[in-house]
Parts: structure tokens; C-alpha cells; sequence
């Protein structure tokens, strides 16, 4: 098994680690199958998915990949895979909530400690009103997380076109890691910190201080893909992600940043391209590890 590791920075190196979203439409065995094979030592779960496998069992499967699960999403779930948004409507949001321990008890029976989420970047509340109801379930989410030895990753969206319906609304709530940051500190959830996306941080300016200025480790987690270069703002979807390395982002101030805040942990790639999705599945996980290790090191100047 590959358990290769990013040395070429100053500062405790980054793990390796796959989300399912890039290899979407495939079984739990066997996105776990291509993870190892590619060389991941780390991956990312749906938990709907892992209880539906059965945790003893893919436990056990886990163990002869040679895999660990570093984060899992759907803390709130919205079907059989997906997750539900922080801000969900008040009654979708007490369904989400059936079953909580459950879900994080199999997580800590995993051996994972991170769950994710995400925090709408607009809203059908006021922007302020929203930010309040987001501090009290992120309170909440996290206190029930931090009993089962679970940390809560919340993730800000940079991207402001072509929203899904369910993170969508007419008024703003945030769209920062800064501003992040902030409502986290005004939780005062000890078990709550930030999920930093690589593609959300650049689509809202891609400055390094947004995320070396985040406390020491206040990230709880990190996900990975490209910008497309000379993408104008209003173009930037989820469907534009690239390979890391692959497009416009400084990879070495992105990982210098990380550091600098604190941060050794893993580093997940995430792609929602339907382009790159529709490649052969084993190509998409071995591209994707060869980002995940490589794109912190400059391309050689031509000859």
C-alpha cells in the first residue's frame, strides 16, 4: 500500500485523502477498492453509506484496504447519501436530527473523528437572523459530535453561481473563511472548527491571510480541487473544479498558509466536474492521488 505523504513543504506534511463526490455513482466497496489501490491511505465517507454497509463489516474492510476514514458528511442527512445544509428548513431540520447519535456513534466506531457540514451561503432568512440560527445548531452538532470523541468541520461556499436549491436564497448569510472564523469564536463550540476548500477559498479571492490567520487548529479539515484560469467570478460552479494542479491556484501559498495556521492533516480531493466524473473510475482515483501529492511542487520551467 502507498502511504506516500507531501514532504516538499516546511512544516508537518499533508495526508493523501479522496471524497467520494469525485467518484460519483459507484458502490462503497468499490470506491474504497479504487482509494487503495491508487494509493490513499485516508478517505472520506458518506456515514448514511457506511451504516447501510454495516460498520463491523466495513470496519473489517477497512483494515485489509489498508484505509482510514478521515471525515465523514452526513452529520444531517438528506437520503441514503447525501447531506443536508446547516440552514435547513426548521422541520426538515428535526428530521435531520433523528438518529444523530447513531450516526455518530458508527462514525467513532470507524475510528473517525471529523463529521462535515456545510453552512448555506444564502438564505430565505435575513442575513442575520440565519447567522443566529446557524451558531445555535452548530452548538448543538458539535456538543452531541464531542461525546463520541467527533469534531464538527464546517465549510463555507465561496461560489455564488448556480447554487443548488437547498444552499440557495435571497439573502446573504456568509461567504468567507474570516467570517467563518468569526461566527465559530461567537459558538464558542469547543468541538467546531473549519473545513477550508481549496476551490471556495480561491473563488473568494484566494488570499493566503484567510487562512493563516485562522487560529491554531481551528481547521478541522481541508478539501482539494483547481480554479480554472482567467474564470470570471459569475462563471465559477462546482461543476468547473479541476484536478489540483491542473489550473490557477498557488498551491505552495495555499499549503504555506495551511501550515502557518497549524494544519498537518489530510487533504481530500473533491471534484464535481461531470467532464472529469465521466473518465474511467480507476483513472479518476489515480489522477487524483497524483494531485493530491503533487501539485505543492512547482512544474519545471521549460527548456
Amino acid at each position: 500500500m502507498n502511504t506516500h505523504r507531501v514532504t516538499d513543504l516546511a512544516g508537518p506534511p499533508f495526508v493523501p485523502c479522496l471524497n467520494p463526490a469525485t467518484l460519483s455513482g459507484i458502490p462503497l466497496e468499490q470506491f474504497l477498492a479504487l482509494a487503495a489501490g491508487a494509493g490513499f491511505p485516508t478517505v472520506e465517507v458518506s456515514i448514511q453509506q457506511a451504516q447501510a454497509h454495516g460498520t463491523s463489516r466495513l470496519r473489517d474492510l477497512l483494515q485489509e484496504l489498508g484505509v482510514t476514514v478521515a471525515a465523514s458528511s452526513g452529520i444531517l442527512p438528506a437520503g441514503p447519501v447525501l447531506p443536508a445544509p446547516l440552514l435547513s428548513g426548521p422541520d426538515t431540520y428535526r428530521t435531520c436530527l433523528d438518529g444523530l447519535d447513531e450516526r455518530l456513534e458508527a462514525m467513532a466506531a470507524l475510528g473517525c473523528t471529523v463529521a462535515t457540514t456545510v453552512l448555506n451561503p444564502r438564505s430565505p432568512l435575513p442575513g442575520a437572523e440565519a447567522r443566529a440560527v446557524a451558531r445555535v445548531r452548530i452548538a448543538q452538532l458539535a456538543s452531541a459530535a464531542a461525546r463520541h470523541g467527533v469534531q464538527l468541520a464546517v465549510e463555507t461556499v465561496s461560489v455564488q453561481a448556480a447554487l443548488p436549491p437547498e444552499l440557495d436564497g435571497p439573502d446573504p448569510v456568509l461567504g468567507t473563511l474570516p467570517q467563518l472564523a468569526e461566527l465559530l469564536d461567537e459558538t464558542s463550540a469547543d468541538a467546531a472548527g473549519v473545513l477550508v476548500d481549496s476551490f471556495h477559498w480561491a473563488a473568494a479571492g484566494a488570499d493566503p491571510a484567510h487562512i493563516s490567520s485562522l487560529s491554531p487548529h481551528r481547521i478541522t479539515h481541508v478539501q482539494i480541487a483547481d480554479l480554472p484560469a482567467g474564470c470570471a467570478e459569475r462563471e465559477l460552479t462546482d461543476s468547473r473544479r479541476l484536478f489540483p494542479g491542473d489550473g490557477a491556484i498557488d498551491w505552495r501559498s495555499f499549503a504555506h498558509a495551511l501550515t502557518q495556521a497549524g494544519y498537518a492533516g489530510p487533504v481530500s480531493v473533491e471534484l464535481f466536474n461531470p467532464k472529469l466524473r465521466a473518465l474511467p473510475a480507476g483513472e479518476i482515483a489515480r489522477k487524483s492521488h497524483h494531485a493530491a501529492t503533487g501539485c505543492w511542487i512547482p512544474a519545471e520551467a521549460p527548456r
